[in-house]
């Protein structure tokens, strides 16, 4: 089967992208070197394409009570224009997929969720989602662009000229305009550092994305690959669905137990509130290696002789 490909596949291109399959996308792996792109973000700022990531949008009288039946987080957090990070459980605890929920009204949610479950996602909506709500999957329509680091806003504010840029807040976002079209802009991202993450049509990618290197050439930008985007997600702690968070690990033991706030009922409620209660079986730590080796995922752990467990996400530091 062919890989899919962005709209910004011949850009990645024509900057000399090593391009690899990943999720059943053809992506940047890396343009220069993984170090030198991961050091951009820390330092400056790197731009990232992820529009293999999945959108949907989940409206209707429903949306709001639907949502927080299949998620373990107090949708109160919410509010008109921010957005917030949670998982969708089975019923056994186990996680289905890892998102985000950005709230663009009473009635009308955002989703974005890991492109390998898109359409597991989708299909666990329209299973349990059944009164007053419409799913829509908005995937094939959008580009995602994350600009990451803290020379962002200096470089954002070159191109979207927008007054509620200045105020915006950790996880709060607003809809602005790029060339006439409206841009969704996020004050979120994947890499530990300040940064957005731009929603947009797929025809306006190509512009936003070279406007936005050449706005930012003079501060440090450089474009980022999958390569970085990993060692720089890891060196912050955030999870990655299919190692630290799978459909048979809880968010108790996969470390993101702080998703789990809901009063109302929920899928498997009673065995996720248990384990934050009392422990659960097993749990995730982070460990260091001593001598000169990266711990691979699912290489083995022992201890006294003694299979203890396995790494589910390793790198150089």
């Amino acid at each position: 089967m062919t890989a899919q490909r962005t709209f910004l596949y011949d850009d990645h291109i024509k900057l000399g992208a090593k391009m690899v399959e990943f999720a059943g996308w053809d992506l940047p792996v890396m343009y220069s070197s993984i170090i030198d792109e991961h050091v951009a973000v820390r330092q400056s700022a790197g731009i990232f394409d992820v529009s293999h990531m999945g959108e949907i949008v989940i409206k209707g009288r429903g949306a709001r009570s639907a949502l927080q039946r299949l998620i373990p987080t107090d949708m109160g957090r919410l509010e008109k224009g921010k957005s917030m990070y949670t998982c969708f459980l089975n019923e056994q605890g186990g996680i289905i997929d890892d998102l985000f929920i950005f709230m663009l009204s009473d009635n009308e949610y955002y989703l974005v969720v890991n492109a390998a479950t898109t359409e597991k996602d989708v299909q666990w909506l329209m299973q349990n989602c059944k009164t007053n709500v419409s799913i829509q999957d908005v995937s094939a329509a959008t580009a995602k662009i994350d600009l990451q680091g803290q020379q962002s806003y200096a470089i954002l504010k070159k191109i979207i000229k927008d007054e509620r840029l200045e105020d915006l807040k950790r996880f709060h976002f607003f809809t602005g305009t790029y060339k006439g079209e409206p841009v969704l802009i996020s004050q979120t991202g994947y890499t530990g550092e300040f940064g957005y993450e731009l929603f947009c049509i797929n025809n306006v990618a190509s512009r936003l994305w070279n406007d936005l290197l050449e706005s930012g050439k003079e501060l440090g930008l450089k474009p980022a690959g999958l390569g970085a985007r990993d060692t720089l997600r890891l060196e912050a702690c955030y999870s990655l669905y299919g190692h630290e968070l799978t459909d048979t690990i809880s968010p108790i033991e996969g470390g993101i137990g702080f998703v789990v706030s809901a009063q109302s009922e929920y899928i498997a409620k009673n065995i996720v509130e248990e384990q934050k209660e009392k422990g659960a079986s097993r749990e995730i730590i982070c460990l260091e290696m001593l001598d000169k080796a990266i711990p691979r995922s699912e290489y083995r752990v022992e201890y006294k002789e003694k299979d203890i467990g396995y790494i589910t996400s390793g790198g150089f530091s």
